[in-house]
């Protein structure tokens, strides 16, 4: 089990990050396309400015994470909860902040993992 564990940690990362990468980049597509081929006029008020804020706070988030699992793990969260707690949305809503919170979960869980792993290959080590 000690040679898997290190492997698992590894899956369990580039999950974080593939996740990442797939969540952000659905987003920069929604943004371009609507920029593209605009469907209403720009944000016309704080609520809608600081929905986009937000979301981009939770994308650009996912990249922080690469470097710093957990900084980046609950700023993503925090900006989707916060955005979920601005916008009243319906169960697909929801359902959508809850995919988009995935990789700030599995960043979440890397760290963790890493953490208590580092912590008993230390007190083994004595």
């Amino acid at each position: 089990m000690p040679v898997l564990l290190p492997v698992l940690l590894s899956v369990l990362r580039w999950l974080a990050r593939i996740s990442g990468l797939l969540v952000a980049g659905a987003c920069v597509l929604l943004w371009v396309g609507d920029l593209v081929n605009p469907h209403s006029g720009p944000p016309s008020n704080a609520l809608e400015w600081a929905g986009i804020v937000f979301i981009a706070t939770a994308c650009a988030a996912m990249f922080v994470a690469w470097r710093w699992e957990l900084p980046g793990a609950l700023l993503s969260l925090l900006s989707l909860g916060a955005f979920a707690a601005l916008i009243r949305g319906d169960r697909t809503f929801h359902l959508a902040i809850l995919v988009m919170a995935i990789p700030g979960l599995l960043y979440s869980l890397d760290w963790l993992a890493r953490r208590g792993h580092a912590g008993r290959s230390h007190v083994r080590a004595r």
